[in-house]
């Protein structure tokens, strides 16, 4: 082991040695001999910060990780206080994830960078000082990220819009979403051609039988809007059910409800 610096030895040299997980518990010693903030240290910033400015939005963590939800009934926005694999401190993803095709997960189907939260958007930690009130700006800027897209997704056609903007692309899963929404807005036409394609790009994809069941069931059912819609609220649901959020029945069909007055 290497010997121990001198601001170290200085420090342990006024300790008592029978009390000094007593007097020192916030810091430990490496194999240097260098004293260092614990290793969860940050990770206790990122949860109060996050909580502090998400949990008054209604955003709930998931269990002890990184990662806060905020329910929007068929769709969830994520926010992720994402790890490094090489260094301490964090980035931050903002996402919507839509409910519709059921998995055991919530996805990031939609991502919003948000600026000015850290070098290349990353947050280092160096030191407690050095991190609080950083981390502390990186979260009350993903809190307003959450604000700015509960406005721009407030109604299902702004959904719809974002979906259909995105729908040239060639990943299948954005040709899907927006055939979804398109067979939900009655535009069954323009759903059949998405459906299409998903097919299309499905053929030279590497995707499981699960989802190809998916899309042919839904893609056979357009002619019958209440079964489309049927299938589509039976999948939120039952993705709803395996990423523990409580049952809504009722979400898909008040929000193509509320469309329909605006």
């Amino acid at each position: 082991m290497s010997p121990l610096d001198t601001q170290t030895r200085k420090i342990l040299s006024s300790w008592d040695i029978g009390s000094t997980t007593k007097l020192a518990p916030n810091f430990i010693i490496t194999g240097h001999g260098r004293m260092m903030a614990p290793r969860n240290e940050h990770g206790k910033l990122i949860a109060a910060a996050a909580k502090a400015a998400l949990a008054p939005l209604g955003l709930v963590r998931k269990g002890q990780s990184r990662v806060w939800r905020s329910d929007q009934r068929y769709w969830v926005i994520g926010v992720e206080f994402r790890p490094s694999g090489w260094s301490k401190g964090s980035y931050l993803n903002v996402s919507a994830g839509w409910l519709w095709h059921k998995k055991e997960f919530i996805s990031q189907d939609a991502r919003f960078p948000v600026d000015d939260v850290g070098d290349a958007g990353f947050l280092p930690f160096e030191s407690i000082e050095q991190f609080r009130p950083r981390i502390k700006h990186m979260a009350e800027r993903a809190a307003e990220e959450v604000l700015a897209i509960r406005e721009r997704f407030r109604t299902f056609s702004g959904i719809h819009a974002h979906l259909m903007a995105h729908s040239e692309r060639e990943d299948i899963w954005p040709i899907f979403h927006a055939a979804v929404t398109s067979g939900l807005v009655g535009d069954i036409e323009r759903s059949r051609l998405l459906f299409e394609r998903v097919h299309a790009r499905a053929q030279i994809t590497n995707v499981s039988k699960h989802v190809t069941d998916s899309y042919a069931e839904l893609a056979c059912s357009l002619h019958d809007s209440l079964r489309f819609r049927s299938i589509i609220a039976g999948n939120i649901q039952y993705t709803r059910r395996l990423n523990r959020l409580p049952d809504d029945p009722d979400c898909l069909d008040d929000a193509l409800d509320f469309q329909g007055e605006q």
